[in-house]
């Protein structure tokens, strides 16, 4: 019996009972030495337990939301992570890509541990991370070193190894312009993280240890700031190529960087990839 329903996926139940109601609290976490700040969510207490869990990332600089996946996956079954990272909206520490990266992995290995996974009923072994942007890059990267994930979602998924050719000059003008609200130690050192880990961080490198991973990606044909040619595929042609049973798909929305027009398209084929992953 599946503990997901996604008869909910759009629909609030028709009777809400007191004991077994859907809620969520905050997230506090340290990762690293820092406070990580955010959200818990979980589903009704009516769902067959144990619960897959999703822990949602943000891309840079956070200031795109997915409530609107975080919500429809709770509304199904699913325990939701909204974790802010270092150095972004209120959370310890100094933001950098390869914290982004480390803070993502902190928060599935506490996820997929005894100590959360019976206080919040986690099926330790259906833990996803699920990023946008950015995130998508810290979804890929910590997900690459956890044997025992379930699987990786990425929604416009951003390399950012992939324009250090422009030089550093046109790199940190593009950052400058959305990075002011982040805590870090100027541009010049995000920049530098990237240039220091550029083969951690590519994502066709990820390739040997995601080939048999349930991978779902998303991209945008009009997508101006993640190049589908450039950014996806030199890692999905690889997946192409190799004979896997997991599952893995690729969808492409005429849409822009946020996937806006097609969101109810996404959560649908989002909640379908958790349905065949379990």
């Amino acid at each position: 019996m599946s503990s997901l329903n996604l008869d909910y996926l759009f629909e609030d139940p028709e009777t809400l009972e007191q004991d077994s109601l859907p809620d969520y609290t905050s997230l506090d976490f340290v990762s690293s030495g820092s406070h990580i700040y955010g959200e818990i969510m979980w589903p009704s207490k009516n769902f067959p337990k144990p619960h897959p869990c999703v822990i949602m990332l943000h891309g840079f600089p956070g200031s795109a939301r997915n409530d609107d996946i975080s919500h429809a996956l709770c509304r199904i079954g699913c325990v939701v992570l909204v974790p802010h990272h270092r150095g972004a909206w209120g959370s310890q520490g100094k933001y950098l890509v390869t914290h982004c990266v480390e803070d993502a992995k902190n928060l599935a290995e506490n996820a997929h541990s005894k100590e959360f996974s019976e206080k919040y009923n986690v099926d330790p072994q259906r833990i996803y991370l699920l990023g946008h942007s950015m995130g998508g890059n810290s979804a890929l990267n910590a997900g690459r070193q956890l044997e025992w994930l379930r699987g990786i979602i990425m929604l416009a998924p951003f390399d950012p190894t992939c324009f250090l050719a422009r030089g550093k000059a046109g790199y940190i003008e593009a950052l400058l312009n959305e990075g002011k609200i982040l805590n870090s130690d100027g541009i010049d050192s995000i920049y530098d993280d990237i240039v220091e880990n550029q083969d951690k961080l590519a994502f066709p490198n990820a390739f040997s240890q995601v080939k048999d991973k349930n991978i779902l990606i998303f991209t945008g044909k009009y997508d101006s700031v993640s190049d589908n040619q450039k950014m996806v595929q030199p890692l999905w042609q690889l997946l192409q190529s190799n004979k896997t049973n997991s599952l893995q798909r690729l969808v492409e929305y005429p849409t822009e960087h946020g996937l806006l027009g097609r969101r109810i398209s996404m959560i649908k084929e989002i909640a379908q990839f958790l349905l065949k992953t379990e």
